[in-house]
C-alpha cells in the first residue's frame, strides 16, 4: 500500500521504483490491479489458488479472441501472475485440454497392508494371499538386512586385522 500510495501521490513509476527498490513492471502491475479491483487484487494470497481447467480455458479463450495481453488477462480475471497463463497456453498447445488439468505432485502415502487379528481358519483366501506376500516381503528385507550387517562386520574384522 506504501508503493501504491508514494505512486499515487503524482511520482512517476520510475521514481516509485527507485525509492523501494523495486522493479518499475512490478509498480506498473500493483497500480494496474489496484486500480481494476482495489485493495484485495494487491493483498498477498494465504495460500495457492487452484484453478480448474474449465477457468483455464475461458481465459485463454478469451485471451485469444480479443487479442489481449497475458497481463490484461491477468488483470480482468484477477490472476496474480501473468506467467501463469503463459504456462497454461503452452500446455493447451502441447496436450490441448488434458494439459490444464491438475496434476497430481509427489507419491503416494505408503499404506501399510491390512492384516487382520482373525484366526488362519476364519480368513479369506485374499487376506491369507496378502498376509503371505506381506511376511514374504518383510522375510526378504530381513534377510538383506542380516547379509548387510554381516558384510560390515567382515569389513570391519579384516580392517582391523591389518592395523596390528
Amino acid at each position: 500500500m506504501q508503493v501504491i500510495a508514494y505512486y499515487r501521490q503524482g511520482h512517476t513509476g520510475i521514481a516509485t521504483a527507485k525509492k523501494f527498490g523495486l522493479d518499475k513492471k512490478i509498480i506498473s502491475r500493483w497500480v494496474k490491479q489496484y486500480q481494476s479491483d482495489g485493495v484485495e487484487a494487491i493483498k498477498p494470497k494465504a495460500s495457492k489458488t487452484k484453478y480448474s481447467s474449465e477457468f483455464k480455458r475461458n481465459v485463454l479463450t478469451v485471451m485469444l479472441e480479443q487479442g489481449l495481453s497475458q497481463s490484461e488477462v491477468a488483470l480482468t480475471f484477477n490472476i496474480s501472475s501473468p506467467a501463469l497463463i503463459s504456462h497454461w497456453h503452452k500446455a493447451y498447445r502441447l496436450h490441448g485440454m488434458s494439459g490444464l488439468t491438475s496434476k497430481h505432485k509427489g507419491r503416494g502415502a505408503m499404506t501399510k497392508p491390512v492384516i487382520t487379528n482373525k484366526p488362519d481358519d476364519e480368513k479369506s483366501l485374499a487376506e491369507l494371499k496378502r498376509e503371505n506376500a506381506y511376511l514374504r516381503a518383510e522375510n526378504a528385507y530381513l534377510k538383506k538386512l542380516d547379509a548387510l550387517l554381516k558384510a560390515e562386520e567382515q569389513a570391519d574384522r579384516k580392517q582391523g586385522s591389518s592395523k596390528r
